[in-house]
């Protein structure tokens, strides 16, 4: 699953707007305006799994990943604000179509299913930090858990075995 995170992240970075693509580990949880990012940020995690076994010890996941951006609200949105500011501050849902456009569909290997967006929601915060959250669903296969095995000749035979 590291893959598939490190692999969002590579593909989020086409969109030159975010200035901080990571893990989500909690950077902007407890730190508040003064969090370890640049602005506007990307922050990816898995968020849940649901797991179905297919046999020899593989299992199908329906993965769900988080991706929230944030930015610092430094423009006004006021209908009386001047235009500049308001387009300045309406970027943000800019980022946010950016990302979807460069996830939504989206096969990160031939294995796995496409990316889909099956929620968005806007974080409340007291900071100032404007925050929405988008989750994706992507199935996983998961074959991690396997026995090793290797073929070995018995006389005329090859037999399987367990490593």
């Amino acid at each position: 699953m590291q893959k598939l995170i490190d692999d969002i992240k590579n593909r989020v970075a086409a969109v030159t707007a975010l200035k901080y693509i990571d893990e989500d580990w909690g950077q902007l949880d407890y730190y508040g305006s003064g969090a370890p990012v640049k602005y506007p940020c990307l922050l990816v995690d898995l968020d849940q799994a649901g797991w179905d076994t297919e046999g020899d010890r593989t299992q199908r996941g329906i993965i769900r990943i988080s991706i929230r951006i944030a930015d610092m609200r430094l423009a006004g949105t006021n209908y009386k604000a001047p235009q500049s500011q308001k387009t300045k501050a309406g970027s943000f849902f800019d980022v946010m179509n950016a990302v979807h456009a460069n996830l939504q569909g989206w096969s990160y290997d031939a294995d796995n299913g496409p990316l889909t967006r099956v929620l968005t929601r806007k974080i409340k915060r007291d900071d100032g930090i404007r925050e929405m959250e988008m989750i994706y669903q992507v199935q996983y296969m998961d074959d991690s858990a396997q026995p090793v095995r290797s073929k070995k000749r018995v006389g005329v035979r090859v037999v399987t075995e367990l490593v």
